[in-house]
């Protein structure tokens, strides 16, 4: 192998894909053809609209992906310059023809289909700056080839329009590309939708037998019986025509042939009974025409049940929505609910942090290029996280900060998060800074009342506990007269004592 060692440069890529592209299709090793070129995302929109538990999931993973709040940040210390440009990043992304959440929702895609694609179009504001008109979605089904460096890079698309059958050039600088390249290097990815199909298939499999299974049910499957040989006879003995004998027999015979069950089928029959030939002379009770249920034992619908619910919970747990098949059964907790929501919660913000910083690079750094602004002036997006927030955990938690010695202000913004979650009005900052003044006020010792006390724990006054001995101290005061004379202090005494007893 020394006879083929080079030294190569390392500012030089070496290596190229593993996935082959020639003409521009990527070339597939799949050995389903429904799973091959465009026909594989006809595939996955089919399994998305049929199978309701994947239409569930994915928009329950797309609701919350839409739901946190995202925000345009000035760089640190880069004063009014840095801010002002921050708020026309945000002008632009978040007043578009179409909602900045759509965007968001339409990116996110990429997790299912392998990839997703949108271009953006830009439009000049009045104040002469440059903003985005909009930001729209190119479906996966009409993107037919791939513009690729010989090192795989992505430079652009060409789309097939529906409407034209003619392509359209794409180019990656005026587009945002989302692709979940993990497992393979493909451009086109390798989304869930893929992990599901075989499973998909398998289930839309297992409910047609299970159709099949109720109107195949032995125990509604019509038998009839009739005298077919006696007619036939009559037909040999030239008394019944072979037109009449089939106008006779096509009741029964359609009725057994389009079993069905449907509420508006019905029969009419003759009801002769075959004669016997006992030495009785008894009259048969056995009609001679006659329909009926076959008769049939436990049937296998309950292990085909099992079969669907298992496929079933196989699509839930590829996309980690299992919590919504919590309860079905009569089993699970409340544990076992939050333990899997906060799995999946952190798939959803696990997809955010990946969209912010393509956002970043397809949508802000081009608005900066078109504008002229610096880099290093760049603001950055933000999101808030994904969780569930459980008003009475975080109002619990709260009181016990205030017990440890944390207590709120009048005016902490904490106030206003908590009543919004519960649906209350929200305090205004006038209000919330009277809340503040007051509670000054009552520090400082200015509101003569002071604060006020709760209920039940006003102040009682505790009467005086007189020591032994004291009874004969008595104040001055106590004595109308004012001190007593030299010569009168026995009769003074005497006094004073009969008045404090």
């Amino acid at each position: 192998m020394a006879m083929f060692r080079t030294s190569g440069s390392p500012t030089k890529r070496s290596g190229t894909i593993g996935t082959a592209v020639h003409g521009g299709y990527v070339q597939s090793v799949e050995s389903n053809a429904d799973m091959v070129g465009q026909k594989k995302f006809e595939t996955f929109s089919e399994m998305l609209v049929n199978i309701s538990i994947i239409g569930a999931g994915v928009r329950y993973f797309l609701n919350l992906i839409s739901k946190p709040e995202w925000t345009v940040e000035p760089p640190e210390d880069s004063g009014d310059a840095g801010q002002e440009i921050a708020d026309k990043v945000a002008d632009a992304i978040f007043k578009m023809e179409t909602p900045w959440y759509r965007v968001v929702r339409r990116a996110a895609m990429f997790r299912f289909y392998g990839f997703s694609w949108q271009e953006w179009t830009a439009k000049k504001n009045e104040d002469g700056s440059i903003g985005y008109l909009d930001i729209e979605p190119r479906a996966q089904k009409t993107i037919e080839r791939w513009d690729l460096d010989e090192h795989g890079k992505v430079h652009g698309v060409l789309q097939r329009s529906p409407q034209t059958m003619k392509e359209h050039y794409i180019p990656r600088a005026k587009s945002v590309y989302m692709v979940d390249d993990s497992l393979q290097d493909s451009p086109e990815g390798l989304g869930l939708f893929r992990h599901m199909a075989e499973t998909s298939r398998s289930l839309v499999r297992l409910e047609q037998l299970e159709g099949w299974g109720f109107e195949l049910d032995c125990r509604g499957m019509p038998v009839g019986r009739g005298p077919f040989s006696d007619l036939q006879e009559l037909v040999d003995a030239g008394e019944l025509t072979e037109a009449k004998k089939a106008e006779i027999e096509q009741p029964l015979s359609d009725f057994i042939e389009n079993h069905v069950q449907a509420p508006q089928r019905g029969l009419f029959l003759d009801s002769k009974t075959y004669a016997t030939e006992d030495e009785k002379g008894t009259p048969s009770s056995i009609y001679k025409w006659g329909v009926e249920l076959l008769k049939a034992g436990a049937t296998n619908l309950g292990d085909l049940n099992n079969a669907i619910m298992r496929k079933v919970r196989d699509l839930a747990r590829v996309m980690g929505v299992e919590s919504l098949l919590l309860g079905e059964s009569g089993a699970g907790s409340l544990a076992m609910a939050k333990d899997k929501s906060g799995n999946f919660y952190l798939i959803i913000d696990s997809t955010l942090k990946e969209l912010t910083e393509q956002f970043e690079k397809d949508v802000v750094e081009p608005l900066m290029k078109l504008n002229g602004w610096p880099d290093e002036l760049k603001p950055t997006l933000k999101v808030e996280k994904i969780q569930h927030k459980d008003v009475t955990e975080l109002t619990q938690a709260l009181v016990d900060m205030a017990q440890a010695g944390a207590i709120l202000a009048p005016d902490d913004p904490v106030i206003n998060a908590i009543r919004d979650l519960l649906g209350l009005p929200i305090l205004t900052e006038e209000m919330m800074q009277d809340l503040a003044t007051d509670s000054s006020l009552d520090d400082e010792g200015d509101n003569p009342d002071g604060p006020p006390v709760p209920p039940g724990q006003e102040e009682k006054e505790v009467p005086p506990q007189e020591e032994e001995g004291d009874a004969d101290e008595v104040d001055e005061e106590e004595t109308p007269e004012g001190p007593a004379a030299d010569g009168d202090e026995d009769d003074d005494k005497k006094k004073k004592k009969e008045k404090v007893k």
